[in-house]
């Protein structure tokens, strides 16, 4: 599932599904941290994305901001392989298809890089807008 229902698939959601009409696409996110802890078999990816929400968080009035970071957590991880982590990572396409009632796989897949695992749960766990640089 890599459109814009990528909401359907991961828990807790509200954060976005509330400030978005059509929630950002997964391919015009890139991905900017992932965190992988085998102790509690999770892992945290943070997507960034520039496609804005047009029903934003009262909190977030007043803000100026052009980016907007995504924090999502797997948990119940298993099967997790990697091959190759090249810096084009960054733009991976980034993949999440249904894994039994609540379960989960994700893939990312770039050029030189690709990884995967299933998570039996997930949740989203922070969105934060801020404004980045031009480059």
């Amino acid at each position: 599932m890599s459109g814009s229902d990528w909401t359907t698939l991961i828990g807790s959601t509200e954060e976005i599904t509330d400030a978005y009409t059509t929630p950002p696409r997964l391919n015009a996110c890139e991905l900017h941290y992932t965190q992988i802890d085998e102790r509690g078999r999770s892992a945290t990816l943070m997507l960034e994305t520039t496609e804005l929400p047009d029903k934003p968080a009262p909190v977030w009035a007043g803000r100026e901001y052009n980016t907007v970071e995504i924090y999502l957590r797997f948990t119940g991880v298993k099967g997790l392989k990697i091959d190759g982590w090249e810096a084009g990572i960054r733009d991976a396409e980034i993949i999440f298809t249904p894994q039994g009632s609540k379960g989960v796989r994700v893939s990312v897949e770039s050029a030189g890089s690709q990884f995967s695992f299933e998570a039996s749960e997930s949740s989203l766990i922070r969105t934060r807008p801020y404004l980045a640089g031009k480059e």
